[in-house]
Formats: C-alpha cells, sequence, structure tokens
C-alpha cells in the first residue's frame, strides 16, 4: 500500500487530468462547430428549396432542391448593385477609418497624457449605444448639413461606426511595441516620423489588418444606419435581408441573401485569424 492505494495502482488524478485535458476542449470545439455550422447548414438547405416541392414538418430535408431561389433574388431584388454598393461603401469606410484612427491610436499607445482613460472609454461608446439611437441621432444631423440620402453621408456614417474598431486596434498594438525598440532607435538618431515609418508601422501591421477586417466587416452587415440615412436611394446587402424578413417572411430568399452576406465576412475572418497566430502583435485582438 502507498498512500492508501494498492502497488501498481495508478492514482486517478492524472488520469482525471488527461481525460479532462482531452475531453473539454474536444467538447468546446463540437458545440462550436453546432452552433455555427448547423445554422449554415440550414441556410443553405432553404436556399436550394424547389417552390413546386415545399419543404415543410416531418421532412427532415427538403424534398427536391433547385436554384430558383438564386435566380429569383438576382432577377428581382437588384441584389447585383446592392452588392456593389456593399463593398464600395465597407471599403472607403475602413480607408476613412484607418486615417482618421492612427494618429490617435499613435498618440494613445505611445505617449502618456491625463484624460487618457476617458479617452478610451469614450471610443467605445458607439459600440454599445443601440444602432437605430445612434441611426436616427446621425440622420438628424446629416440632414441640416446636406448629407441624408447621400453616399457621402454613408460613408461617413459607417466610418463612426468602424472606427472604434479600428482604434482600439491600432492603439493597442503600439502599446505591445516594447520601449527598449523606440529608445534603440532614438540613440541612434532617428525622428519621430522614421520611427513611426520604419518601425512602428512595420510591426503594427497585423493590427492595422485586423482593425481593416473588422472595420470591413461592420460596415458590410450594417442595418439601421444605412436604412435611415440611405434608403432608398441607396440599397445595401443588409436592406434587401431585412425586406425578407418582414411580417411575410420568407425565409428561402432571406436564406440565399444570408448566405452572400455571411460567406465573404467567414473567409475574411478566417483570413484575419490565420495571419493574426503567426505575427508578434496578435495578443490586440484579444484586447478588444
Amino acid at each position: 500500500m502507498t498512500g492508501g492505494l494498492p502497488l501498481g495502482t495508478r492514482s486517478p488524478a492524472p488520469v482525471l487530468r488527461a481525460v479532462r485535458l482531452g475531453v473539454v476542449p474536444l467538447a468546446v470545439i463540437v458545440v462550436a462547430g453546432i452552433a455555427v455550422g448547423v445554422p449554415i447548414l440550414m441556410a443553405i438547405a432553404w436556399s436550394l428549396v424547389d417552390p413546386d416541392h415545399p419543404w415543410s414538418y416531418p421532412d427532415m430535408f427538403p424534398p427536391s432542391v433547385s436554384l430558383y431561389q438564386w435566380e429569383y433574388v438576382f432577377r428581382v431584388t437588384g441584389i447585383v448593385p446592392a452588392i456593389a454598393t456593399s463593398y464600395v461603401l465597407a471599403t472607403a469606410a475602413t480607408i476613412l477609418s484607418f486615417l482618421i484612427a492612427l494618429p490617435m491610436a499613435y498618440a494613445m499607445g505611445r505617449w502618456a497624457f491625463r484624460g487618457k482613460e476617458l479617452i478610451r472609454i469614450l471610443m467605445l461608446l458607439p459600440l454599445v449605444m443601440p444602432g437605430m439611437v445612434v441611426a436616427l441621432f446621425l440622420s438628424r444631423v446629416f440632414a441640416a448639413f446636406g448629407l441624408a440620402q447621400t453616399f457621402h453621408g454613408l460613408v461617413l456614417a459607417h466610418t463612426l461606426l468602424g472606427l472604434p474598431f479600428m482604434a482600439r486596434l491600432l492603439s493597442t498594438s503600439f502599446e505591445a511595441i516594447p520601449r527598449e525598440v523606440s529608445d534603440a532607435a532614438s540613440n541612434l538618431g532617428a525622428s519621430e516620423f522614421a520611427k513611426l515609418r520604419t518601425i512602428y508601422l512595420p510591426m503594427v501591421r497585423p493590427g492595422i489588418f485586423a482593425g481593416a477586417i473588422l472595420t470591413f466587416i461592420a460596415s458590410l452587415e450594417e442595418f439601421s444606419l444605412t436604412y435611415v440615412i440611405g434608403t432608398p436611394d441607396y440599397q445595401t446587402i443588409p436592406t434587401i435581408l431585412f425586406g425578407f424578413l418582414g411580417q411575410r417572411l420568407v425565409r428561402t430568399q432571406a436564406s440565399v441573401v444570408s448566405l452572400i452576406l455571411l460567406v465573404p465576412s467567414l473567409v475574411l475572418l478566417f483570413a484575419a485569424d490565420r495571419m493574426l497566430k503567426r505575427d508578434y502583435v496578435s495578443t490586440g485582438f484579444s484586447k478588444l
């Protein structure tokens, strides 16, 4: 007997620890796969329903598949110009957010000054306020300046939406740069602009990429601002999607538009994840 256990018998603690380390991650992966995969598979199935053979209970799968729903959406709804508007709008908002956020994030990440923490909190306020409240407020302001129902107004509104993502990630990335690197450059006679161009920007490139991805996706999926400020002159993918989600829910066509909106966002997120895993400042992604 050793410690109350027969000789040759292993303590259950290491065994339980090994089981826990193996089972818990597997359970998390399975639950995440179900939570993400099942809605996507359901959307694919609904988008392929043949209108001549409706899918209803107790059928587990559509009795017949067809591309009619896809043909209908592209033929009737004006989804093609909406896709073009969405991507041009998201690109413009991402670029403008970066140009505005870069000097602000540099100051937040590299300088110490009073009120810094208050500014951090204020930067995140647009993320916690209801989107429709922000849209209604901005619509009144934009109308006063002649920006309502204009593309320039939409770009500005989507920029304000994405600015917190870009500013937060960039400031965190600047903070992650070791002080020794900056001191060594200063000792070699580098100016602030030279350090920004040759040291800081290359090191915060993953943060720029992550901020651009989040800003682009946030703009691509934004409904409230576009609906209040842009319609009826401008339609995007979300505004068309919400047209199928009213009192008369059209699940088949809504599934088609949802997939058009979802697939590019998933591709961009996976690309950002793979890049951030390889780079030094990837920890900034977790500090958002």
